[in-house]
């Protein structure tokens, strides 16, 4: 015969049985915050990749003779260049910034899946800790692509020229402000994924129980009482002896001798 199984206790009564699931702590709401900041940080950076982080514009007399624009990726005529510029254009390139930003995006969406998938896990799980590394690690590698982008772009406004004659003016595009706001997104993410790692208070210990026995309270034992001492009766004398004759013509209890009654 097999030994019964053990089953966690389950309170019932008002205070037990109906009573709402307990919601998941607090302590997992960075992490789930974190997650979510990631994607949005990820998402920004790989639009700005494809939009104009610089440009550039040469006036001669007045006149626009030279516009275009860089972007992660390559470089954007809005004046078509002589056939001369266009031969020094075509052996160069620019900075392809898009490439560690790309990878730094990636790196956040990993992480967000993994924290999305471990949401309902302890800190301290493989999984939650491989989320955790993920976001930091996107988040920090875009923060710095960022400030070296922009560290470029700075020493690019400061060749700017004007000679009365020729102009040249360097500007920033709507993908660098774009790639700034993904970079502070991205800080933030760093910072929750640093709070997700507190750990979560201990669950309070589990009793288990017999399966074929109700969980109720061991009984108390009863008190004992000491009972009313009772004297024996006396040995009932044999029929036909002499104490048995006494016994009959002993007046009874319930009829004592009076006169005349003897």
């Amino acid at each position: 015969m097999s030994a019964p199984q053990r089953q966690p206790y389950q309170p019932t009564g008002p205070f037990g049985a109906g009573q709402p699931a307990r919601p998941p702590s607090d302590v997992r709401l960075p992490r789930l915050f974190a997650s979510m900041m990631g994607v949005f940080a990820g998402l920004l950076v790989l639009l700005a990749t494809f939009l104009p982080q610089s440009t550039y514009e040469q006036v001669s007399e007045g006149k626009t003779v030279s516009k275009f624009a860089e972007t992660g990726w390559t470089r954007s005529f809005d004046i078509a260049p002589s056939a001369e510029e266009k031969e020094f254009y075509d052996k160069t390139h620019v900075a392809r910034y898009g490439i560690p930003l790309s990878a730094a995006a990636l790196t956040l969406f990993a992480g967000a899946a993994v924290g999305f998938a471990s949401y309902r896990r302890s800190s301290g799980s493989p999984a939650a800790t491989t989320s955790r590394t993920l976001l930091v690690a996107g988040g920090a590698g875009t923060a710095i692509g960022v400030w070296m982008l922009g560290m470029d772009i700075s020493a690019s406004l400061s060749f700017g020229q004007d000679t009365g004659r020729f102009v040249s003016r360097y500007g920033t595009g709507s993908g660098f402000w774009i790639l700034l706001a993904g970079g502070l997104v991205a800080l933030l993410t760093i910072g929750l994924a640093v709070v997700a790692n507190r750990r979560e208070p201990a669950a309070s210990p589990q009793h288990f129980y017999p399966a074929t026995y109700a969980p109720y309270p061991p009984a108390l034992p009863q008190p004992q009482y000491p009972q009313a001492y009772e004297p024996p009766s006396p040995p009932t004398p044999p029929a036909g002896s002499a104490l048995q004759q006494q016994d009959i013509l002993r007046p009874s209890p319930d009829n004592p001798p009076r006169p005349g009654n003897t």
